[in-house]
């Protein structure tokens, strides 16, 4: 995929996208659309439904569509300004800081919503030192992807994906009144996201340099 993202990016960042999908088994992406789904019905035990609900709805079929063209179109963009190999590492990086989210949005908001399913379960055995670890180790894995790949919009893009994951999980919690697995899955992709976006924003605008 690096070789073809040097003549096709948005080609390359079609695979790169679905590869991650794949690998994941596609949990995350099924919590996001369940999510939105939830979001859309006025009535909290009409939520619920459409929450736990196999089949997608309008809310979720349009969440997935927006936040997958939006991380392919970020990638396609990186390996257009960058090239494809930090795009590549932009991936990574967002993939690790993105896994940190759920354990932080569940450390912080455990004690103010109601818990359901898997996530109640998840959350209650996130301690502070849990939540240091997992944050510590995502950046140090954004730092690593900095160094090898010599950009600093790497490190930048992580540090927003981070907060925007956070600031996003909560959110979706406050909006459902209760924190569940399909909203910690969503705030992992929304993190994973945003990491590409701000790193494509960085490079593009020239606000950060492509390369030290």
């Amino acid at each position: 995929m690096v070789a073809l993202g040097a003549t096709v990016p948005a080609g390359a960042a079609i695979l790169a996208v679905a590869t991650m999908a794949i690998l994941s088994g596609a949990l995350h992406l099924d919590g996001l659309a369940d999510t939105a789904d939830a979001l859309v019905p006025l009535r909290p035990e009409a939520a619920e439904r459409a929450r736990k609900d196999p089949s997608i709805g309008v809310g979720g079929a349009t969440a997935l569509v927006l936040v997958l063209g939006l991380e392919i179109a970020s990638l396609a963009t990186l390996a257009g300004i960058s090239g494809a190999f930090i795009a590549g590492l932009a991936c990574l990086a967002g993939g690790a800081v993105s896994r940190a989210v759920p354990v932080l949005v569940g450390r912080i908001a455990r004690s103010r919503a109601i818990g359901v399913g898997l996530g109640a379960a998840f959350a209650e055995q996130v301690t502070t030192g849990d939540a240091a670890i997992a944050t510590l180790t995502a950046l140090a894995v954004a730092g690593i992807a900095t160094l090898a790949g010599g950009s600093p919009l790497l490190l930048a893009g992580s540090l927003v994906g981070v907060g925007a994951g956070v600031a996003l999980g909560l959110a979706i919690v406050r909006l459902r009144h209760q924190l569940d697995g399909d909203g910690l899955g969503a705030s992992v992709e929304l993190s994973f996201a945003a990491t590409l976006l701000a790193a494509a924003w960085a490079a593009a605008v020239g606000r950060l340099p492509a390369a030290w």
